[in-house]
């Protein structure tokens, strides 16, 4: 899985990844709307490991490394993962960036590069985004990407979170 886009080249996940995600989710502004405790070295390591057993091996989908092109600096991760709504499994856009990189329009880049390749490859036939109702950054890269807010849900554990969805280009 590669993807690129005008500033960013998207690419599965590595075990060498660990080291900067770590240091990204270290932050706690990162972390905040999802569940607000920053993982370890070894957990973010160790949750790699999983991601490419359980996403790229069995699904051919996941969450990629965000990489600057110009640098090949690791600024986050986004893709897909699959998370439970109303009893059913869903595929969700998930993002994650450093705070350096907030504010640069690179989290809808990256969004709006792989919902077309999820879209383009068949992966996705519908899509959601589970955002805290105070992450108001990330409704905005939802909402430009075409998402368009479905519901407020209760989420175990985690409290009340909108859910936003796009369907295919194709299904309508």
């Amino acid at each position: 899985m590669r993807i690129e886009t005008a500033r960013l080249q998207l690419r599965a996940l590595r075990e060498d990844d660990a080291e900067a995600l770590a240091r990204i989710f270290s932050h706690p502004s990162v972390v905040q709307y999802s569940g607000g405790r920053s993982p370890s070295f070894e957990e973010v390591r160790e949750g790699i490991r999983q991601h490419i057993s359980a996403y790229y091996e069995e699904r051919g989908y996941g969450l990629l490394a965000a990489e600057l092109r110009e640098t090949g600096e690791v600024v986050g991760r986004i893709g897909f993962l699959t998370t439970e709504i109303d009893k059913s499994a869903d595929v969700e856009l998930h993002y994650h960036l450093a705070p350096a990189a907030w504010g640069t329009g690179l989290a809808t880049e990256a969004a709006r590069a792989v919902l077309d390749w999820g879209f383009e490859k068949g992966y996705l036939t519908r899509v959601v985004a589970v955002i805290h109702p105070d992450n108001h950054a990330s409704r905005r890269v939802a909402e430009k990407c075409g998402l368009k807010f479905w519901k407020e849900m209760e989420l175990p554990d985690s409290g009340l979170f909108q859910i936003y969805q796009a369907q295919s280009p194709s299904a309508d």
